[in-house]
C-alpha cells in the first residue's frame, strides 16, 4: 500500500466531494485525511489516501477526467519529513496589512519552526479602523527554546499583534 496526496482546485459545484470520494472508493483507495474549502467561488482541497500501487494511475486518470477540477496526485514519502519533537499551536491577531502572512511565515522560519498547518482570515473590525487579521498555525519545532524565539520574531512584526502560543 502506498500513500498519496491529491490536490484539487476548481469552480465550486454541488456534488464535487461526492464524486471525488466515489472515485477514490471505486479505485480501492482509503480516504485518510483531508482539508477542503470554498474560497471566492473556488473549491480547493488536499486529500491523503492509502491505495495499492496499481490503482494510483487509474485513479489519477479518473480524477483528471473531472472537467471542473484541476487535480494533482503525488506519491507521499514520509522519509523526507523532518523530525519534530514538539508541536506548537500559535494564534496571531492584529491589524491586517499587505505582506503580513509573509512576515509571520518568515518569523516562524527565523525562529527555527516549520509550519505544519495554517488557517488565516480577515474580518471587519470597525473598532480597530479596518480589517482584522487572524491566523492559527500548527508549528513543528525540535527544541523547547525555539518557542520563545518564534514568539519574539512574530511580536517584532508590529506592536499591535497579539500572539498566543500553547503546546510543548
Amino acid at each position: 500500500m502506498q500513500q498519496i496526496v491529491i490536490t484539487l482546485v476548481g469552480s465550486d459545484r454541488p456534488g464535487l466531494v461526492d464524486r471525488v470520494s466515489r472515485l477514490i472508493l471505486t479505485h480501492q483507495g482509503n480516504w485518510l485525511a483531508s482539508s477542503l474549502s470554498k474560497m471566492a467561488g473556488q473549491f480547493a482541497g488536499i486529500i491523503q489516501v492509502r491505495i495499492n500501487d496499481e490503482h494510483i494511475q487509474p485513479l489519477a486518470d479518473a480524477l483528471n477526467d473531472i472537467k471542473e477540477l484541476q487535480c494533482i496526485v503525488q506519491r507521499s514519502d514520509d522519509s523526507e519529513q523532518p523530525a519534530h519533537s514538539m508541536t506548537l499551536s500559535i494564534t496571531v491577531t492584529g491589524n491586517d496589512k499587505p505582506g503580513i502572512v509573509q512576515e509571520v511565515a518568515s518569523a516562524v522560519h527565523k525562529g527555527g519552526g516549520n509550519i505544519l498547518k495554517m488557517v488565516s482570515e480577515c474580518e471587519s473590525a470597525p473598532n480597530w479602523g479596518g480589517e482584522l487579521f487572524k491566523a492559527t498555525l500548527q508549528v513543528g519545532i525540535t527544541q523547547a527554546g525555539q518557542r520563545d524565539g518564534i514568539r519574539q520574531h512574530i511580536e517584532n512584526i508590529a506592536n499591535d499583534l497579539m500572539v498566543d502560543i500553547s503546546g510543548n
